[in-house]
């Protein structure tokens, strides 16, 4: 057997009726079985080199956290959620094979965080996170020990921008970045961009409605150019906000001086809904901002 699931949805089925006889395991979807740290700690030694996919219940706790993973030597995606007053230790056991960690707070269960078509770097670890809180995105400060290449925030109202902007300064290595909520636009967060040196792509997503989207200050908008300007290998831009902060980010960035990376001319794709790309004054010819769009 290389995949375990449970019969049903419901907590009824008692994990250490199977965790004997479970070898070889590449997949285990723990959602629907009783959890105990003597079970888990067995099935997780038993498959320790070969199980690479594991999803885990919502209210699962440290101690089960901790006794299951620690054992894990080539796991390579995880769907948790965390319980709300979690230490955080259990992100220091998570071995250097991952490849996927999808992360629900609050306890509860949802569908992992999904990237764009085509948006996932190829190599290194991506990490999606939703209902996040501040002690959430500070704990997974202990990623710096990973090579994260991208990461996704959304659904996370309570977060704020000092929070994520600590996040962001931590994870250097982040080639993808994408933020969604109230206000993500903000110079603490474009500041933290500043130390991603491999920063490839940023989507930063208003998800208020439009009406309700202040305009961006001068400062603000001057904060989306210089973060232009040291990301070096900064090619895509997605911005989703109102039409006229996305023509005031579109006017400063043609205005400025992108300089060059590794000795070559550099052009930023700024992207933009095909509905909204006639409303937009878009840059002359020869500009090094180019007005991209999708459906």
């Amino acid at each position: 057997m290389t995949e375990l699931q449970a019969p049903t949805a419901e907590t009824d089925t008692d994990l250490r009726l199977v965790a004997a006889t479970c070898h070889a395991l590449e997949k285990a979807n723990l959602r629907g079985f009783k959890l105990r740290v003597s079970a888990l700690r067995r099935l997780a030694r038993a498959n320790a080199s070969s199980l690479r996919e594991l999803t885990l219940p919502a209210g699962i706790n440290d101690w089960q956290l901790e006794a299951l993973l620690e054992p894990l030597k080539a796991l390579e995606r995880l769907d948790v959620s965390p319980p709300v007053d979690s230490s955080g230790k259990w992100l220091r056991l998570l071995p250097k094979s991952l490849r996927r960690l999808n992360i629900t707070g609050s306890g509860m269960t949802r569908e992992p965080v999904k990237y764009g078509v085509g948006r996932c770097p190829s190599e290194g670890l991506l990490v999606g996170v939703q209902l996040a809180t501040d002690a959430l995105l500070d704990q997974l400060a202990a990623l710096a020990t990973h090579t994260v290449t991208g990461l996704v925030i959304c659904e996370s109202p309570s977060v704020t921008p000092e929070a994520t902007g600590r996040l962001l300064a931590t994870l250097t290595s982040l080639k993808d970045v994408t933020l969604h909520g109230a206000g993500v636009i903000s110079e603490t967060v474009l500041s933290a961009l500043h130390g991603c040196s491999q920063l490839d792509t940023v989507q930063l997503s208003d998800t208020r409605s439009l009406a309700d989207i202040p305009a961006l200050t001068q400062s603000e908008v001057a904060a989306v150019s210089r973060m232009a300007v040291t990301c070096r290998k900064l090619k895509n831009l997605y911005l989703i906000s109102s039409i006229n902060n996305r023509q005031a980010v579109l006017t400063t960035l043609h205005e400025t001086n992108l300089g060059c990376d590794s000795g070559q001319s550099r052009t930023i794709n700024l992207w933009v809904p095909k509905s909204v790309l006639d409303k937009l004054t878009k840059p002359p010819n020869g500009s090094k901002i180019c007005l991209s769009s999708y459906t």
